[in-house]
């Protein structure tokens, strides 16, 4: 039994073991075995001549990928309707179907699918582009500023940086002479007088006159509101409640911002907090509705470097024992530019490490894992630099649990604000 190889360019051959004799060449073809007597072929073989026997180079690869081509093209034609079948209307067709668990469900509660329609559309993220396509926009002005910084390193959104960028020594010269403060006058006074809506109250509120915005001290530098507002504990729910909710204000997250508001301005930070009910028109619509309350609140005290969006973390999050005491546990949200346009977000990420380095420091153990999670989505927080979502303790806390890690929380704020450690600016 011989090994015959046959190609046009046959190079030489070797003498294996076995009696086998096997030619070697450049660009091998075909392989096959043949029963002939030893060196009878490879003496009697005319130069230039392909043996009879030669079996057809069959095109393997191209054989398949016609018949794979085929195959896709008669899968995609055998969905297309017969043209004879195909009547043109002027109206909508109905079809016949039955209602699904959804349908059913929406009948039962006596609400519109299109009420639920724009109640996921205002919760869920980015579920109105699927919804809608033309409800979204490209934010281009925010895409070309983020690019020009990450290409120039220099922030084009203020006169003031241009001119420093072009102009170094402008970096170095103070706005104003150190020690000089602007005098107030009847022209120009430095506090802007309350408006009506400032001053709105409900009875049961806490501290601060029952007032919806709490304002501790003059020219804030710290802004608290409660996206989920009506997020309560279950030790402080009626028994048998479905969630963890409540519009008892003093045994919600509400109380918690108020006792984070209070020990700030305790320990010399001005504060303000938004105490308006994000979530009267329930959970879906909440971002929604605090994105609006936040840009109020900007809008009112434009000297806010630091905004937090308070919240009450899942179930996971245990307390921690520090010196001998319960704590609840915090952890620092920042949102990312993933899916939505988000200027601020490395400025944000920047803020919220200082913040949980300092917050170690003043209580160790008190941080959930590294102590920040930085998620695809913004969470409102593409409205200024220094903007954070800070989730303290969980449905299974106590109020004194919060009380004690929100005290923690507003000395590491102060160490933050007094070491300078906020954005200068937009």
């Amino acid at each position: 039994m011989t090994l015959m190889v046959y190609d046009a360019k046959i190079c030489h051959s070797i003498q294996l073991e076995g009696g086998c004799k096997v030619a070697r060449w450049r660009q091998p073809v075909i392989i096959w075995l043949r029963r002939v007597r030893k060196n009878s072929y490879w003496n009697h073989k005319p130069k230039g001549i392909k043996h009879p026997l030669a079996p057809p180079q069959i095109p393997w690869m191209s054989g398949s990928l016609y018949v794979a081509a085929l195959v896709v093209a008669a899968l995609v034609l055998w969905n297309i309707p017969n043209p004879s079948l195909v009547i043109p209307t002027l109206t909508k067709p109905s079809i016949p179907s039955r209602p699904s668990f959804v349908d059913k469900a929406l009948a039962q509660a006596s609400v519109s699918r299109d009420t639920f329609e724009a109640w996921l559309n205002q919760g869920i993220p980015l579920l109105g582009i699927v919804m809608n396509p033309n409800n979204f926009q490209v934010h281009w002005d925010a895409f070309l500023l983020t690019s020009l910084r990450m290409v120039t390193g220099v922030r084009l959104n203020s006169l003031d940086n241009i001119l420093k960028a072009a102009i170094p020594v402008l970096g170095v010269v103070p706005a104003r002479p150190p020690g000089l403060v602007q005098k107030s006058s009847p022209k120009n006074p430095l506090k802007v007088p309350r408006s009506k809506a400032q001053n709105a109250q409900e009875p049961t509120l806490p501290g601060d006159h029952h007032r919806i915005w709490a304002e501790l001290g003059v020219s804030p530098t710290v802004g608290i509101y409660q996206t989920h507002s009506h997020e309560s504990f279950w030790p402080y729910v009626p028994r048998g409640a479905v969630t963890a909710y409540s519009t008892q204000w003093t045994k919600t997250i509400v109380q918690v911002g108020w006792w984070l508001a209070l020990d700030l301005h305790t320990m010399g930070v001005s504060v303000v907090q938004s105490r308006v009910d994000n979530m009267s028109e329930g959970l879906l619509a909440s971002y929604n509705k605090s994105y609006y309350t936040a840009k109020q609140l900007l809008q009112w005290y434009p000297s806010v470097r630091l905004m937090i969006d308070l919240h009450r973390g899942p179930n996971t999050v245990t307390p921690a024992r520090i010196q001998g005491t319960q704590v609840s546990r915090v952890v620092i949200v920042v949102g990312t530019n993933k899916l939505l346009p988000n200027a601020y977000w490395h400025q944000n990420l920047e803020v919220a490490l200082k913040l949980s380095k300092a917050l170690a420091k003043v209580a160790p153990g008190i941080l959930v894992g590294k102590g920040v999670d930085v998620v695809p989505y913004r969470y409102n927080q593409q409205l200024m630099a220094g903007d954070l979502m800070v989730e303290v303790g969980g449905p299974n806390s106590t109020l004194s649990e919060e009380r004690y890690a929100v005290r923690d929380l507003a000395q590491a704020m102060e160490r933050l604000i007094k070491s300078d450690g906020l954005p200068k600016g937009p």
